[in-house]
């Protein structure tokens, strides 16, 4: 936002940090932006954090084929992750879960997982095995599980921007860990201006952002230690194995729960996939890998020098 002084605050949320910018002469409303950020965002975690036992999710994957729990904010969340499995083909789908926990264990004891094990942590997977009646939701099949970690920061921006909004909040940029932002206006300054990293070094680039969010996943950054070799963090759902390309996705579009999902399932899919996703769901995307950068017609990158 050019040319207007802005004011961050910063508070560790989801097992990351949250941020929250804002134009600094908003005076005695800025204190209440800045609640209804951080505590927005506490809420949503208590609903879909993996990593804590009285979570919401902790306590639908504890009764996995056996009992459906109650909760109108799961549900919708949950309504949002199933369309996103059938839009992308189960290229993103919450209920990696199983897999995922297997290859972190195999990292942990330094060998590639036992052939059957693999085989029953895949069978686990289906994202059409989460049943959803009103507020009530219930996963099938004993052994499933549901990891919201490819959208849950985006679903808790969506929710942080619908808040600021009805507060009547008119200009704000929110960065949850780095690879997912949104953004309320500005409606008479310039846009927010990202910087876009390039993960072989340096910037591959800038673009604005109004009203919008972006969201960026990729297989250069995390990773897991497997012996003596180093693999994707990112697990393909539909063959339970860790990505082996080396990929970063950028993703603009209107919700950040849909960029974060959709940035984290082209890369499952790969860069001939971008341009027919993105069009299909009325989103823009940037795709970096070692041939390049590629985007799609109205991605508004700006390279610099």
């Amino acid at each position: 936002m050019t040319g207007v002084e802005t004011a961050t605050h910063v508070r560790p949320r989801m097992g990351t940090l949250l941020a929250v910018s804002l134009p600094a002469n908003l005076g005695g409303t800025t204190s209440g932006y800045v609640r209804a950020v951080f505590e927005t965002a506490s809420a949503w975690e208590r609903v879909m954090s993996r990593h804590r036992p009285d979570s919401t999710l902790s306590r639908l994957n504890a009764r996995a084929g056996r009992a459906a729990v109650r909760s109108e904010d799961l549900a919708n969340v949950l309504r949002i992750t199933r369309e996103l499995s059938q839009a992308t083909e189960g290229a993103f789908d919450p209920t990696v879960a199983p897999v995922l926990d297997l290859w972190r264990r195999a990292a942990r004891a330094g060998r590639r997982p036992a052939l059957h094990r693999a085989r029953t942590a895949l069978s686990r997977v289906d994202w059409r095995g989460i049943a959803i009646d009103r507020v009530r939701v219930s996963l099938q099949r004993h052994g499933m599980a549901l990891d919201l970690g490819a959208v849950g920061k985006g679903v808790a921006l969506d929710r942080i921007i619908a808040r600021l909004r009805l507060d009547g909040c008119r200009a704000a940029l929110l960065n949850f860990g780095e690879s997912s932002l949104a953004a309320i206006g500005p409606q008479q300054e310039a846009p927010w201006e990202v910087v876009l990293r390039h993960p072989l070094g340096g910037f591959a680039g800038s673009f604005g952002l109004r009203d919008q969010a972006c969201s960026t996943s990729g297989t250069f950054g995390q990773t897991l230690q497997l012996g003596s070799h180093r693999i994707s963090h990112i697990v393909d759902p539909r063959t339970g194995r860790p990505l082996r390309h080396r990929a970063q996705v950028t993703v603009l579009g209107s919700s950040a729960a849909i960029t974060e999902g959709v940035s984290t399932a082209l890369l499952v899919l790969g860069r001939e996939r971008m341009h027919d996703i993105a069009d299909r769901l009325e989103l823009e995307a940037c795709w970096i890998d070692a041939s390049g950068i590629h985007t799609t017609p109205c991605f508004p990158l700006r390279r610099l020098r």
